[in-house]
């Protein structure tokens, strides 16, 4: 079964071979029966929230598009989104697109290029950002070869937005920085803003490492959540300077699954890391949560894309967290619910100032590549800009 570009497609597609998986596969086909009729405790009237599909061009009834990133083209209207199209399971292109959010811009195919000895059969672009000119864009992401198999290698392109087959270079985090001198099994880097990478590892012992790679000096920090059995980092945004606060989710010690959502100041110069702070969905804690996504919301805040798991429901959310008077981030977050009119599941995988992109699917148990569209929500400035 494949999910979306966030985190429970990283979990079914980057953890098959762990305990992991096992945990989400098993509460998935429960879980979708039921996610349209959930409500998430939201205080909005979420039908005010107006929906629209933003599918590949031309999509064949068998095909699946799914979203994975969003990003400003430098200080234009435009916006850049990555994402993939599939066609079944015998093709998996990576997309890129450029133009108004609203659709009506050109799309790319973005495929990362075969060399000697190996076939590329699947390219997963993320979080896209202007690049070192105004003409290059910079795409992280993973791709599959035939010859590995499962195994999962990661990416950075730096270059023209129609791909060639310059400005790929290869990530992959170092099994010299391993304390177990371990195999580093898959590394999927997740999002990219102002030179820093964020992502996360997988070695032969542990899953679910988050990592920072900094493609300036071409170094790798870990990000870890202590205490934690494992950490993810999904979404960053560059505060100016040396400043960045990245985003994602850590499991606590007495679950298998991501439990919290957490935001973290970030200095690329000390490398220092301040000002954790953790969120459930609702600001409820028995809520499973993962934020997915991250940008600003103009005002000194954040906006952000989160998935969550509740009463073996799964559902999807927008949502804003302040900055405090002292700088700190506030603890306490608003949270809006999302959910494709009449689908079966809806995830949020990506952020814009208040557009919330994900996936949505009205079939139950697809076949891969088979029946997912991606959308675009536009949440209203009031409901949570003035909270």
């Amino acid at each position: 079964m494949q999910l979306t570009s966030g985190y429970f497609y990283f979990l079914m597609n980057q953890m098959v071979k762990s305990k992991f998986f096992w945990v989400i596969a098993l509460f998935l086909p429960l879980t979708i029966l039921v996610i349209s009729c959930n409500s998430g405790g939201t205080t909005k009237n979420t039908t005010k929230i107006e929906y629209t599909t933003i599918n590949y061009p031309d999509s064949a009834p068998d095909s699946s598009t799914f979203v994975t990133g969003i990003r400003q083209v430098n200080n234009s209207t435009d916006v850049y989104i990555t994402g993939s199209y599939a066609i079944e399971s015998e093709s998996y292109n990576g997309t890129l697109y450029k133009g108004s959010i609203f659709g009506g811009g050109d799309y790319y195919i973005f495929n990362y290029p075969s060399a000697t000895g190996s076939t590329i059969v699947k390219t997963t672009p993320y979080g896209p950002d202007n690049g070192n000119t105004s003409t290059n864009v910079q795409i992280v992401g993973s791709y599959n070869t035939l010859e590995s198999g499962d195994r999962s290698f990661g990416f950075f392109y730096d270059g023209p937005i129609t791909a060639t087959n310059t400005g790929w270079h290869s990530i992959n985090y170092p099994e010299s920085q391993l304390p177990d001198d371990s195999n580093v099994l898959n590394t999927i880097p997740h999002n990219i803003m102002n030179n820093i990478i964020v992502g996360n590892y997988d070695t032969l012992s542990t899953h679910a490492n988050a990592f920072i790679y900094n493609t300036n000096t071409e170094t790798y920090s870990t990000l870890v959540k202590l205490g934690s059995l494992y950490t993810t980092a999904y979404g960053i945004w560059w505060n100016g300077g040396t400043s960045y606060t990245i985003a994602g989710g850590y499991s606590n010690e007495s679950t298998t699954e991501a439990s919290v959502g957490y935001l973290v100041d970030y200095d690329s110069s000390t490398r220092i890391l301040s000002n954790w702070t953790d969120y459930s969905h609702n600001n409820q804690s028995q809520a499973l949560t993962h934020f997915e996504g991250i940008t600003s919301d103009g005002a000194g805040g954040y906006n952000l894309a989160a998935g969550w798991k509740k009463d073996n429901i799964l559902g999807a959310s927008f949502v804003n967290i302040k900055r405090t008077s002292s700088g700190a981030l506030s603890p306490t977050a608003t949270w809006i619910d999302i959910a494709y009119p009449n689908a079966l599941t809806t995830t949020a995988n990506t952020v814009y100032q208040n557009y919330c992109l994900g996936v949505y699917n009205n079939e139950l148990n697809p076949p891969p590549g088979v029946g997912y569209n991606s959308y675009l929500a536009t949440i209203p400035v009031s409901w949570y800009i003035f909270r």
